[in-house]
């Protein structure tokens, strides 16, 4: 399954200049605020935004993992971008909408603790033991589903990681192009409302956001829950 943007097409559109407001990335941060500190936290299918969605988190501990051979420079961009420690384009926007400071950047820059290549659109058992992440993220990853089936099984693969009481949260938007649609699974309430009862996941949001501003995509889902 292809992406919309190659991993330096993207960066470019999105992050290394200023913040574009309407694409719901404003809405994304202000729901993952009302998450609680979360000392170890899994990011699927991460590339270089982990470090934006942190900003809107309270992570001690961030593995980033992605495979995708379009996409794994990103992680390479991640690793540098935390090294510098210094906050640029829509990220200088994003720590004021969330209230953060230099010192929270810094922090969240630290945070990045792990980096791992692995395919976590198989459907099945991803490579780290189950139950040990207070938090798991996908942002865009499962939109890139093939059909219902496909992401009830993504979506029970990454839950299955989740420690008791912890979280998972994330979002996925809806492309424009009729080629890529017609290749990727129909997200609707009904969808995640099942994917989450069938893997023990109470929501405690769930949101469709029109994109505005942006030809590629229509709209957003987002999502946050919880294991018992």
């Amino acid at each position: 399954m292809t992406t919309i943007h190659l991993a330096e097409d993207y960066w470019a559109t999105y992050f290394a200049d200023g913040f574009r407001f309407g694409l719901g990335t404003e809405d994304i941060l202000a729901g993952l605020r009302e998450l609680p500190p979360t000392p170890s936290w899994l990011d699927l299918g991460a590339g270089s935004e982990s470090l934006l969605w942190s900003i809107g988190l309270r992570p001690s501990a961030l593995t980033a993992a992605d495979v995708d051979p379009d996409r794994l420079d990103r992680l390479d961009r991640l690793r540098a971008y935390a090294a510098e420690g210094r906050p640029r384009g829509a990220y200088e926007t994003a720590l004021r909408l969330c209230g953060r400071s230099d010192d929270d950047w810094a922090a969240r820059c630290a945070a990045l603790t792990d980096t791992r290549v692995a395919d976590c659109l198989t459907g099945g058992p991803l490579p780290f033991d189950p139950g040990t992440f207070d938090l798991v993220t996908q942002f865009g990853l499962f939109g890139l589903c093939r059909d219902p089936d496909h992401f009830l099984s993504c979506w029970k693969a990454a839950t299955d990681l989740i420690s008791p009481g912890g979280w998972f949260a994330g979002a996925n938007w809806v492309t424009t192009d009729a080629t890529s649609r017609s290749e990727r699974v129909g997200l609707t309430e009904q969808l995640y409302r099942d994917a989450s009862d069938a893997a023990g996941i109470t929501l405690t949001l769930l949101r469709r956001l029109r994109v505005l501003g942006d030809p590629d995509f229509s709209h957003v889902w987002l999502y946050t829950g919880r294991t018992p």
